[in-house]
């Protein structure tokens, strides 16, 4: 079997700056829109959305790339005229895609798997993956999206995993 492909879709990131920044400022210099708990900038190129945290944190969401929420980050620090050094930047949840190829019977993995059920809301398996920390929806037509894990490789591995599992009990067209 060849090795499964998983595209991150976004992915979320913390940016905790040198320098708290202030929701105020946000508003004032960046253009962002609060509800005074939160700040949010949308940024266009590229697109994404930038969330300013009480405890002066930011938050990306919409990208997948670890330099361009750096880069996002610093954009943003400097237009509020905070500096732009010593960013710790902490990777959140991915959103990762793949496709088997192959329908999935998801009535029969119910049936056969304890950590597998049948989501009737969206018509999908959903797989509790307690092994790689993370939830795996698959829908009939073999396309599946992996939630709850940061990193890639792990994603990839759940998926995997589960593909593998699946096709042994015979769950997989």
């Amino acid at each position: 079997m060849k090795a499964l492909e998983v595209n991150i879709e976004t992915q979320t990131f913390r940016v905790i700056p040198s320098e708290p920044v202030q929701i105020e400022e946000a508003v004032k210099y960046a253009n962002a829109r609060s509800n005074g708990e939160f700040a949010v900038i949308e940024h266009q190129d590229p697109h994404a959305l930038i969330v300013i945290d009480t405890d002066g944190s930011i938050l990306i969401h919409g990208i997948s790339n670890l330099e361009a929420a750096s880069l996002i980050a610093k954009e943003t620090l400097l237009r509020l005229g905070l500096p732009d050094s010593g960013l710790v930047i902490e990777r959140g949840e991915v959103l990762a895609s793949f496709s088997i190829g192959r329908a999935v019977l998801i009535g029969l993995a119910a049936e056969r798997f304890k950590d597998a059920e049948h989501d009737l809301r969206i018509d999908a398996l959903r797989i509790t993956a307690k092994r790689h920390n993370c939830s795996i929806l698959l829908f009939n037509n073999g396309k599946g999206i992996v939630l709850g894990q940061s990193s890639r490789k792990v994603a990839q591995m759940a998926a995997s995993y589960w593909i593998s599992r699946l096709s042994d009990e015979g769950a997989l067209a």
